[in-house]
């Protein structure tokens, strides 16, 4: 169920990365596609049943590293990517795949600005498991954060991101997200 759901996340995601220009390297008006990583400090907040017994807690929260994949396409104004990362601490595990779009709050011409705003908003899937409880579903949010030039083809990105999802188990997750990204 989980890989299908990831490859469903992935063949909507790349539809959005068509219209990239063929000369992804110059800086210009045109799209340009990337590649990168992220690793994250992440908090998770959900029920889990302690142990096996029927005693719940209800406002667990573990804090630790997550790291992820990214794949996408920017241009002046948006930017559009997909997004798998995964997360484990203590009882709390979960692997999301999502379909991130955010706007530059200033947009203005790459060669200009080496630091670019932004706001956005997320969807997709997410395998949870949380003591007993093991659910999947749909988790959506937003996020926010700036964009730096190193060079002409390296980017780095620091973001807040939040989502919450549409299962009981679990109430929400709050990260903070270094990206390297690599334009081509």
């Amino acid at each position: 169920m989980f890989k299908k759901a990831i490859t469903t996340v992935l063949v909507l995601g790349m539809s959005s990365f068509v219209s990239a220009g063929d000369d992804t390297r110059q800086i210009s008006e045109e799209s340009e596609v990337f590649v990168g990583v992220e690793i994250g400090g992440t908090m998770v907040q959900g029920d889990i049943d302690k142990s096996g017994t029927p005693l719940y807690d209800p406002n667990h929260s573990a804090t630790g590293a997550s790291i992820g994949i990214r794949l996408g396409a920017q241009n002046m104004q948006w930017r559009s990517m997909v997004m798998i990362d995964y997360f484990s601490k203590d009882v709390q595990t979960y692997e999301r795949a999502l379909i991130q779009v955010d706007y530059f709050v200033s947009p203005s011409n790459f060669s200009t600005t080496a630091f670019r705003p932004y706001i956005g908003i997320n969807g997709g899937y997410i395998n949870y498991e949380g003591g007993t409880a093991d659910e999947n579903g749909f988790t959506y949010g937003g996020q926010a954060g700036f964009t730096a030039s190193v060079t002409q083809d390296i980017d780095f990105d620091l973001a807040y991101r939040y989502s919450v999802t549409t299962f009981d188990e679990l109430d929400h997750i709050g990260n903070v997200a270094f990206g390297i990204n690599y334009l081509y």
